[in-house]
């Protein structure tokens, strides 16, 4: 399909979310020329200023109605989330730091089953952080067991400082999971394990912390049905229950969102057909970022 803003619609580089492009010329501020990883053939492709004034002018206008929006939405696309390009290196395995596995999907879809399961499969290898909350702690919780225990005015501080990727309220109780318990676990030799909402990608993804970030995403809706309702899991009462057909289309409608937000982040993807099946293929690509170049 032809570009109808390239002005050399002909000269125009065809290419895919995911495709590794190869800049060869900026020159001209709104086109510029790059070639695809495997082909040489060097085409002409819309640069970053081009892509967010498309993307504004879609979202502006009448293909882009609120009404079409589920209201239950994981969450609401902030124009800002969504990245043209992002540079990429290939990155070499370090022995003795790991880099975290962050799932990313939809509530309901399985990641908080795939994700303990992780752990339990080798907990002293796999760990995941330990929260923070303003709330006090109960008579029998211990400090840096089931949280970190701080003052509401400490969170609020550090959330200002961006210091949290993500946070919630509940009960009148801050809890969020601090930057710096990943840090924690990458410093000490194993492989830190999160499932967080999306938007925390925007923290989480940096050249100190390099994540390989694996989105979780559902079947069609048939085989989605068939799976939820026969499911039982050891560790997420969430994913064994039964669902409506209604939370099953959320399940599917929100996916479709954070893929087209967040996708250019996610380094692969798991369809989560059977929990089991879904477990060996995480395991394996756990095991290939641990060991080979990515």
């Amino acid at each position: 399909m032809l570009d109808p803003l390239n002005p050399k619609p002909e000269s125009g580089l065809a290419y895919r979310r995911g495709d590794i492009l190869h800049i060869v010329s900026r020159q001209d501020p709104d086109w510029w020329q790059a070639h695809l990883d495997n082909d040489s053939r060097i085409g002409i492709i819309p640069s970053p200023d081009v892509q967010k004034r498309r993307l504004s002018t879609f979202q502006n206008g009448s293909l882009c109605k609120r009404s079409e929006l589920n209201s239950n939405d994981y969450f609401d696309p902030d124009a800002k989330d969504i990245q043209v390009y992002e540079e990429v290196a290939m990155l070499h395995p370090v022995p003795g730091t790991y880099r975290p596995i962050v799932l990313i999907g939809a509530p309901g879809v399985g990641r908080n089953e795939l994700k303990q399961r992780l752990i339990s499969y080798d907990p002293v290898h796999y760990k995941t952080t330990i929260p923070h909350t303003s709330r006090p702690p109960k008579s029998w919780e211990e400090e840096g067991k089931e949280y970190y225990f701080v003052s509401r005015e400490e969170m609020e501080e550090g959330i200002r400082e961006g210091k949290f990727v993500e946070y919630g309220e509940y009960r009148g109780n801050l809890y969020g999971t601090s930057l710096e318990s990943v840090f924690t676990i990458v410093r000490s030799g194993r492989v830190c394990i999160l499932n967080p909402h999306p938007q925390a990608l925007k923290l989480l993804c940096t050249a100190e912390l390099k994540p390989y970030v694996i989105f979780v995403k559902p079947p069609p809706f048939e085989l989605l049905k068939e799976t939820r309702n026969s499911a039982q899991s050891s560790f997420d009462e969430n994913y064994s229950r039964g669902f409506t057909d209604r939370e099953l289309q959320d399940i599917i409608d929100n996916s479709w969102n954070i893929e087209r937000v967040y996708g250019h982040r996610f380094n692969s993807t798991i369809v989560n057909e059977d929990i089991n099946k879904s477990f060996k293929e995480l395991l394996t690509t756990v095991k290939k970022v641990e060991n080979e170049p990515q």
